[in-house]
């Protein structure tokens, strides 16, 4: 049994998350203790996808989290988020100006979801934030893991409609069950439940890949139109494989990616006034 698997099988359940959601599978761990201990495991053993949700709008991206323990200054604890890779780019300042956010991680048997506060920019892609006061910890449903696409990367994606209509898309973020998608130029006239292929090519990987999908849903961030679609497998076969290939060189180049930018990031050292002087700010926005 691993220690996150102990916390769940030891922590009280609860019945709703952070966001009022009703849960069936879920436990919340409060004790400060334990709180660093798990913390650790995930910043410092895993490479683990980042969901960041700002209030009623949520931002898929990769990101990574780097913990600083002060030992013996109560309050003293603290994440340090990369925040380069969040697209679209307003969530960084969304971040900052709200009152709290809400961070998930998933391993492959569960999800982690805390509510954390912005404290402050300590470097250009760094944003500090306060330490969580519990974090929920669920069993994981969701098999396939989101990641997002850099633009630069060359990944270039177009979508077929079934009558034969096809239109470029930016490609947001994708996994090996579904793809978040921008169309490009005019809006094409797809409804959900819409059959789709979803053409794939990664020159620089030597990548090709075409998927049959659906639309499961359409939905508008800043008046901007989004396409979330489901693939379709009837079997593994050669395009699932190839299609997962996909996915997991994308999640690499995340992580090497924000590995990179962390590179050379210390985290700055405080006296013991300054944890204080943290504390009562973390407190003041509850």
């Amino acid at each position: 049994m691993d220690y996150i698997e102990f916390l769940y099988q030891s922590s009280p359940k609860i019945r709703e998350n952070l966001v009022g959601e009703r849960l069936d599978d879920a436990v919340v761990c409060s004790e400060e203790k334990n709180l660093t201990q798990l913390l650790t495991i995930m910043t410092m053993e895993g490479d683990f996808p980042i969901n960041v949700k700002i209030g009623s709008q949520i931002f898929d991206y990769h990101s990574f989290l780097k913990l600083d323990v002060v030992s013996g200054e109560v309050g003293a604890t603290s994440l340090y988020l990369i925040i380069d890779a969040l697209d679209p780019a307003i969530g960084n300042l969304r971040i900052r100006k709200s009152d709290s956010v809400m961070l998930r991680m998933s391993t492959k048997r569960h999800n982690l979801e805390f509510k954390v506060y912005y404290l402050e920019l300590v470097k250009r892609n760094v944003l500090k934030l306060s330490f969580p006061e519990n974090i929920i910890i669920r069993t994981e449903k969701r098999a396939s893991i989101r990641v997002s696409v850099d633009k630069d990367w060359g990944f270039i994606g177009t979508i077929t409609r079934k009558a034969g209509i096809t239109f470029p898309v930016k490609l947001i973020n994708i996994s090996s069950g579904g793809l978040f998608f921008q169309p490009q130029g005019k809006l094409p006239s797809i409804m959900d439940g819409g059959e789709i292929v979803c053409h794939f090519r990664w020159k620089s990987q030597n990548i090709r890949c075409n998927t049959k999908a659906t639309i499961i849903e359409r939905t508008s961030i800043e008046e901007v139109v989004y396409y979330r679609c489901r693939f379709n497998f009837e079997q593994y076969d050669s395009a699932m494989r190839d299609l997962e290939a996909l996915v997991a060189t994308a999640q690499l180049r995340q992580i090497q990616r924000r590995r990179e930018l962390f590179k050379d990031f210390k985290t700055p050292t405080k006296s013991k006034s300054e944890g204080s002087e943290k504390t009562v700010k973390k407190k003041s926005k509850k």
